[in-house]
């Protein structure tokens, strides 16, 4: 996973928010398990990011669990192969969907998440948030519910997550 190189959501890259994201998920970033060949930006769940997120779920933009969330990529990736065989359009290059997940899960979780990533780059990011699988249960659910893995599932709440994420940044419009 090359940040570098991303394609962020359109409307991030015209009001030119997309740069500044970019040095943000670059300045943190680990190995998702001790094998891996992946870095992962690494975030610290913030109070704007906390809004964003909730209410992107608000607007039924959040999919919870592992099973749910592959079953929604292998289907909208079928759909992009559909789509670019009938046309040459550059169809799915850009990121339009983000996959945050706890910081407290076994090897085995993250080897299945760099498999994710894998299968559906580059329109996939993924961040390891800096937080366990109970804090973000109780963001969501308000409960003592364990949540480990989430995605926002559309572009626009694939931006506005992102931008909470560098919200207060003096060099960033809104």
């Amino acid at each position: 996973m090359n940040i570098s190189v991303m394609r962020f959501p359109r409307q991030l890259e015209a009001d030119g928010s997309a740069e500044i994201i970019r040095r943000e998920l670059m300045a943190r970033t680990s190995k998702l398990w001790t094998g891996s060949k992946i870095d992962v930006p690494v975030i610290t769940l913030s109070e704007p990011m906390k809004i964003a997120l909730k209410q992107a779920r608000l607007q039924g933009r959040i999919r919870f669990g592992f099973e749910p969330i592959l079953q929604k990529l292998t289907g909208e990736k079928k759909g992009i192969t559909n789509v670019r065989e009938q046309t040459d359009a550059p169809y799915g290059d850009r990121i339009s969907r983000l996959l945050l997940f706890s910081n407290d899960g076994a090897e085995r979780f993250y080897r299945h998440i760099e498999q994710v990533l894998e299968a559906h780059a580059p329109r996939l990011l993924c961040c390891l948030l800096n937080i366990d699988g109970g804090a973000l249960g109780q963001l969501f659910t308000g409960e003592g519910g364990v949540i480990k893995i989430i995605m926002a599932e559309h572009k626009d709440a694939v931006s506005d997550v992102l931008r909470a994420l560098v919200s207060g940044h003096d060099d960033i419009s809104k």
